[in-house]
């Protein structure tokens, strides 16, 4: 597997260094106006802007969304976050029914196959937002129809004050008996990027290992931000079904960490301005903000630009042994997904509780 992801990544740099080259090319589609600009033709469209993201916490995506309020404090924003599983057939039954209410401005999923059936089915604007050109070039739809906006990294997350400094990192880790009662984990079959990490587990270690795994007694739950919750209150010591900032807080008692020698996951959450949108100098706005450097410059995990370094000291995502274009590539592939998911269901039982964006995180999963 390190082989196929050393050539994956020479393939990427290859890639890298064309678009770099080629970029004049694209040049004249590539937004040019200024934010302000963009902000006084938002505020003169009617100054709203709706946003649908795609996570499974209702404050997941405050971190960088009150930022761009503070930026553009006139601009009337409303979103709401739920899982990619949920909000694309919620846009999907929205624009069968007309689209003259509930098509949001900009969709943001993780599901990235559903942006080529949308493009396949003419259901995306063409849009180029400025430095659409400095996106990894596999993450930006060559014609404009969809952009990633940042990068997302699910991999270890522990809390040292439980575990001390000798923390699980590489995924035989997890089954040390002395973990069994202290590991959280999201169902799998519940979150497509969560199922991408138990089928790499499964191709790196077989089967068996999933099987050991289960034996090992973790605690399951729905959504990938319970883990993250769970550790930071104590309740558990590990996960690797979730995220958290590169960088820590230096009086922390949890810290994220990358496995020593695994392969982790990392995906490029990815946007798009649906055709039937009302507020698109909205949209293009937010857009061109999210690709800029005030955003992608202190996002807490890998950018999605190739020219600025994550936090950290842990530099662009291509030194790293992970694979946003894998991850896409995985994706594309419904009938292997499905069919997986169904074996993990069998595997581990049904995904039992509310769905994430409901769940009561004051509440101790056991």
């Amino acid at each position: 597997m390190k082989t196929m992801f050393r050539f994956a990544r020479r393939a990427v740099y290859a890639a890298l260094a064309v678009s770099v080259s080629t970029a004049s090319v694209f040049a004249q589609d590539i937004e040019t106006k200024s934010m302000d600009e963009l902000y006084a033709e938002a505020l003169a469209e009617g100054g709203e802007f709706v946003l649908r993201a795609g996570g499974d916490k209702s404050d997941q995506i405050d971190y960088y969304l009150d930022k761009f309020k503070a930026r553009f404090p006139e601009l009337n924003v409303t979103h709401s976050v739920d899982v990619s599983l949920n909000h694309a057939p919620r846009y999907d039954n929205a624009r069968a029914a007309g689209g003259e209410t509930n098509v949001p401005d900009v969709i943001q999923f993780q599901t990235l196959h559903d942006f080529e059936y949308y493009k396949e089915h003419g259901l995306l604007e063409q849009y180029k937002p400025a430095n659409w050109d400095r996106v990894f070039p596999d993450h930006r739809d060559p014609n404009g129809y969809w952009t990633a906006m940042y990068g997302v990294t699910f991999s270890n997350f522990v809390n040292t004050e439980m575990l001390g400094e000798d923390v699980p990192r590489d995924a035989l880790d997890y089954l040390d008996p002395d973990l069994k009662g202290k590991v959280i984990l999201t169902y799998p079959h519940d979150d497509d990027a969560v199922l991408y990490q138990f089928w790499n587990l499964k191709e790196q270690y077989g089967w068996d290992y999933l099987e050991k795994l289960v034996a090992n007694e973790p605690v399951w739950v729905r959504g990938t931000a319970m883990p993250y919750v769970a550790i930071n209150n104590g309740w558990y010591a590990a996960s690797f079904t979730t995220f958290w900032s590169f960088e820590s807080a230096p009086d922390a008692k949890t810290r994220f960490v990358l496995p020593e020698e695994d392969y982790f996951l990392t995906w490029f959450q990815t946007a798009a301005i649906p055709t039937q949108a009302k507020n698109k100098a909205a949209a293009k706005l937010y857009m061109n903000w999210m690709l800029s450097e005030e955003m992608q410059g202190t996002w807490l995990q890998f950018p999605v630009r190739f020219d600025i370094e994550a936090p950290g000291g842990y530099k662009s995502v291509l030194h790293h042994n992970t694979s946003p274009g894998d991850f896409r590539r995985w994706m594309m592939q419904r009938d292997q997904v499905e069919r997986f998911r169904l074996q993990m269901r069998q595997l581990i039982g049904e995904a039992v509780g509310p769905t994430p964006v409901d769940i009561d995180y004051s509440v101790k999963p056991e």
